[in-house]
């Protein structure tokens, strides 16, 4: 079909083995990306791509460029914006829910996890999430990622919370109420720039801790009392700033021996005659 899933990626492998159960029942998929770029008449690969492997499926596709034309024989195209959650919730309600979307939209971080937050619930109880080049999640310039320390709002990190989000019942955090996306969540699956959702009640409580909310922590260590020590003077800091550590030590040592064999000396010498 032309479609770039293998070849410039090699994400056909990873999707045969994720798609294999489904293909030939009658799904629903919607992937996000038709492809082509401006041009309205070019696209459409990996939607062909898909009815042909999903002989009984209804194929969505939206853009944000206009693509209804290559509409097809099972294969619906509508024109939108991935990160417009009416446009979405009307997609979802016209076609939904999905057992399949594939997210090979624009591949901005923000794009991407404003789709997942708005298309996740209206997938099926055993529907799958794909998203595609997850690259951009460490590319700064036009994507919103990040290479850095410093990864918040990436695509991988809202995935890595996902991540976090298994295993919810054992958070040790008071009043903690799970979120949809913690008890929906069976599973997720990570290839090189390419990450699968799967939906499922995610139920399975902690072996040790209560289910939540629970009213306080179980297991976390008191916190230290804190310090009754008052700032460093000014004199100290400079005194710090410019004597190596090791000889302070030295210098300390001294002066503590000389201020306790002070009174002693002192003690010796009273009483003596001038």
């Amino acid at each position: 079909m032309g479609t770039d899933k293998e070849g410039a990626h090699s994400y056909a492998d990873a999707y045969e083995w994720h798609f294999r159960h489904l293909r030939h029942r009658a799904i629903t998929l919607l992937e996000i990306g038709v492809g082509g770029y401006r041009d309205s008449t070019s696209g459409g690969e990996s939607l062909r791509m898909w009815r042909e492997f999903f002989p009984r499926a209804q194929i969505i596709g939206i853009d944000i460029h206009p693509k209804e034309g290559l509409s097809e024989d099972r294969i619906a195209i509508l024109q939108g914006d991935q990160s417009d959650e009416k446009f979405l919730d009307d997609v979802a309600s016209r076609y939904g829910p999905f057992d399949v979307v594939i997210d090979d939209g624009s591949h901005i971080c923000a794009h991407v996890i404003a789709s997942f937050r708005a298309l996740f619930p209206h997938l099926a109880e055993d529907g799958i999430y794909a998203i595609e080049d997850l690259q951009t999640s460490y590319w700064a310039r036009g994507y919103g990622g990040s290479s850095g320390l410093d990864r918040a709002g990436t695509s991988m990190t809202f995935l890595q919370e996902l991540v976090d989000g298994l295993n919810y019942a054992e958070f040790d955090i008071p009043n903690y109420v799970p979120a949809y996306t913690d008890t929906w969540i069976r599973s997720l699956t990570f290839y090189h720039n390419m990450a699968f959702v799967q939906k499922g009640a995610n139920t399975e409580g902690s072996n040790v801790l209560q289910p939540h909310p629970r009213p306080a922590t179980v297991l976390a260590l008191a916190s230290a009392p804190a310090s009754t020590r008052s700032p460093a003077s000014p004199p100290r800091r400079w005194f710090r700033r410019l004597v190596p550590k090791r000889l302070r030590g030295v210098m300390i040592s001294t002066i503590r021996m000389v201020v306790r064999a002070a009174p002693k000396a002192l003690g010796r010498n009273h009483g003596r005659d001038p």
